[in-house]
């Protein structure tokens, strides 16, 4: 199990096996949440007619769990006879902070975002840039800042928006956004990398040391 340090937390479960054979293949895995437990059902596929290796094909699989929203405490994950555990110390939902100020205004996680794309520019070293879309809750809720951080091969991006404190009139109508912002790729490993923002991810490679 990885917890991502980002507010809120994410999780990923790390699942490792063998297929039985060369033409096995893992299909799917379902999650499934009941109380304080994950079960996590692998599904695999496979040609009945095909010709294949007998030997062992091992595999690893990451699988992004839906904690956010969860109350402080320990969560156990199982997948058929193996299982872990972790601990949300704290309540693990989006958390408002007030900031004092002229405008008096509220600092919030409360974005929707429902688009994610990721584009490489050919520059020297190598840029990339995260394009999020969305929708604001009201007239009054704008974009406060764009914040991202680093775990090892993956990035968590949060956006945070400002709404004006006391009894302001908004409308209530949703308010579409679409901004970019560059994740700190200079000095990275050729790799594979993956970019999360609330339950959406996408991956880019690097080719080469950048």
């Amino acid at each position: 199990m990885l917890l991502l340090e980002s507010l809120p937390a994410q999780g990923d479960a790390i699942v490792s096996g063998s297929l039985p054979d060369g033409c096995t293949e893992l299909y799917e895995i379902v999650v499934e949440r009941e109380d304080q437990e994950f079960n996590l059902t692998l599904v695999t596929r496979r040609d009945p007619e095909a010709v294949c290796t007998m030997a062992l094909v091992p595999f690893e699989e990451v699988v992004d769990l839906d904690i956010i929203g969860l109350e402080a405490g320990t969560y156990t994950v199982i997948a058929q006879d193996q299982q872990t555990e972790f601990t949300l110390d704290v309540d693990n939902v989006f958390q408002e902070d007030p900031i004092a100020g002229p405008d008096d205004l509220v600092i919030a996680h409360n974005a929707m975002v429902e688009g994610l794309s990721i584009d490489i520019m050919e520059s020297d070293p190598v840029q990339v840039r995260a394009n999020i879309t969305g929708h604001l809750p009201d007239g009054c809720t704008k974009i406060h800042d764009i914040r991202s951080t680093r775990d090892g091969n993956a990035f968590t991006i949060m956006v945070r928006t400002e709404t004006p404190g006391g009894d302001v009139a908004c409308t209530m109508a949703l308010v579409p956004f679409e901004e970019s912002h560059h994740l700190e790729v200079e000095g990275l490993p050729a790799g594979e990398y993956v970019v999360r923002v609330n339950e959406l991810s996408e991956s880019f490679t690097l080719d080469t040391d950048n």
